[in-house]
Order: structure tokens, then C-alpha cells, then sequence
């Protein structure tokens, strides 16, 4: 699913902007997991070649709209972030301090991706 990022990017860019594109990928990656799911069901794993050719279908359709959600949810959280520049604060301790944009939106890359995985915990069922 190396391709597909570029084509979730080009709809994007030229169609439906990053949002919407979002929007749809979520809903093709969850028909592909109800895919999955359907390959699963005893009395379709009872005919194997119905089975694996559902199971080849779900993969395809959720590498599809993962690969549109992946290429614009990075943009649209770094979008989030207004300021362009340089500028200082003072603390209340009276430090002068540079913030960096570029700095700050990594920062926030950095937390979500600490974060995420204590949120959602796969390991309780």
C-alpha cells in the first residue's frame, strides 16, 4: 500500500480536501474491516476459495482507505497550528523564551505518538 498514499494525496489536493477525503477513507477502511469480518463467519470459511477471495477483497479495500486517511492526517493536524514564525514569550519567571513553530507542531507529532498507544489498549478484550 505504498501507492496509495499518493493517490488519498492527489484526490485531496485537486477534489475534496483533506477533510472529506478523511471522511471517506474512514468509511472504505471500515467496509473493508466489515470484509474481514464476513470472511471470518463459519459458514463462508466452510467454502475456502469464497473465503480467501472475500479476505483478498477486505484487504485491498482497507489498504485503499488507509492509504487515503494516511497521506492527510498529518497535514490537517499540522494545519491545526496558526503561527508561521518565530516569536518570544516571557515566562513567569521572567525568562525570555524563542518559541519555533516547526518545533512546536513536532512536539505535537511527538505526543500523539506517545500518547495514542496508552490511549487504545489492545491487550484487554
Amino acid at each position: 500500500c505504498y501507492v496509495t498514499p499518493l493517490l488519498g494525496a492527489y484526490i485531496a489536493d485537486t477534489y475534496l480536501g483533506r477533510f472529506n477525503t478523511i471522511c471517506i477513507a474512514v468509511v472504505i477502511a471500515l467496509i473493508g474491516h466489515v470484509l474481514l469480518i464476513v470472511c471470518a463467519i463459519p459458514g463462508i470459511i466452510d467454502h475456502s476459495n469464497a473465503s480467501l477471495g472475500v479476505f483478498v477483497i477486505a484487504l485491498i479495500v482497507t489498504g485503499f482507505g488507509t492509504g487515503l486517511f494516511k497521506s492527510n492526517v498529518s497535514p490537517l493536524i499540522a494545519e491545526q497550528y496558526k503561527r508561521t514564525k518565530l516569536f518570544v514569550i516571557t515566562t513567569k519567571k521572567g525568562e525570555r523564551v524563542i518559541v519555533d513553530p516547526v518545533m512546536t507542531i513536532s512536539r505535537v507529532y511527538m505526543v500523539i505518538a506517545f500518547l495514542l498507544p496508552a490511549l487504545v489498549r489492545t491487550d484487554e478484550y
